[in-house]
């Protein structure tokens, strides 16, 4: 009975803030809830750093896999069985397989490239997304969206500056990441009004599970104490960073908020530059500043085609991980 008092209590004690959080403009909500998955995120990049050279990727995206499928689990429940009820299964296996390849992309390049680096080349996703609503989607694609997004991947280029002696080969990877990142979120598109938000995540936390765990267990090592933490931090602190970035974009408006979340090149730098001693070279500074400019134009572009159409799930951050 005490416990029960206490947590009236304490409802009480929050009512106060939780008033003058909703009295709080909505993009001032989204800012501070979009920072907030910023600080999850990255906890999520420096695990992936961490177990880079310790532990298969295919391991730790099982393990990011099956927590997000536990973090779902009470949502699932709530709602029953008809959240797997479709018509379109085809194309939430697609999404599942881009999403689980996306997922190892994601945790092998921050594992092997310089965090400024990887993050940067994660940006690239809404370019590749121009060329996907082109040819996939078939939606008018302007002039001046066409330049910005070959400047863009020029930008590329300059990070990746293939055939000289600051070329890696996992730079590709992170592209490759970026690509299935934009196939995702294509498919997103086309169940978006077919399919609810909880189905669509349903189906890719399930299928992307049973996706990574052959693998997963076929490369399993056992983890000691370090690498115990870290997985532990990657499972729990990914999903609850995507939470947060998705209210964000639920909260605020996505032309306001989009532009915020290149602040996370500016943490990847300075957790690169505190932990890991990368000082990023004048080639990947240049680089990010032509990819940034570019993307945020497309991103521009994307939110004003967006207004125009039937309402659709909130956009994930540029460079988030797939869902």
């Amino acid at each position: 009975m005490a416990e029960i008092a206490n947590s009236g209590g304490l409802r009480q004690r929050m009512a106060p803030l939780a008033a003058a959080w909703r009295t709080l403009p909505g993009n001032i909500r989204g800012t501070v809830l979009l920072l907030i998955s910023f600080c999850f995120f990255t906890f999520e990049i420096v695990g992936a750093k961490m177990l880079g050279e310790r532990l298969p990727t295919a391991q730790v995206v099982f393990v990011r896999s099956i927590a997000q499928l536990i973090f779902l689990l009470p949502f699932i429940y709530a709602a029953g069985l008809v959240v797997f009820r479709t018509a379109h299964l085809p194309l939430h296996v697609l999404r599942s397989t881009f999403g689980v390849v996306g997922l190892f992309c994601y945790f092998y390049s921050f594992g092997h490239l310089p965090l400024a680096n990887a993050t940067t080349l994660s940006f690239t996703k809404a370019l590749f997304l121009t060329i996907a609503a082109y040819f996939i989607l078939r939606e008018q694609v302007g002039p001046q969206r066409w330049t910005a997004t070959l400047i863009g991947l020029f930008g590329v280029l300059i990070v990746v500056r293939p055939g000289m002696a600051g070329f890696d080969a996992v730079s590709l990877i992170a592209i490759m990441g970026a690509m299935t990142g934009a196939g995702l979120m294509t498919c997103t598109k086309l169940l978006t009004g077919r399919e609810s938000t909880l189905s669509i995540m349903a189906y890719v936390a399930v299928i992307t599970t049973g996706l990574s765990i052959l693998p997963g267990l076929w490369f399993w090592q056992a983890p000691d104490g370090f690498e115990l933490t870290w997985l532990i931090v990657i499972g729990v602190f990914g999903p609850i960073g995507q939470y947060f970035g998705i209210s964000a974009f639920r909260a605020g408006d996505a032309s306001f908020l989009a532009p915020i979340d290149y602040v996370r090149l500016l943490i990847s730098v300075v957790v690169g530059l505190w932990l890991f001693h990368e000082r990023p070279d004048v080639w990947t500074g240049l680089g990010a500043v032509v990819i940034v400019a570019s993307t945020l134009y497309v991103n521009r572009s994307e939110l004003r085609r967006a207004r125009s159409r039937p309402s659709a799930p909130p956009p994930q951050p540029p460079g988030s991980p797939p869902l």
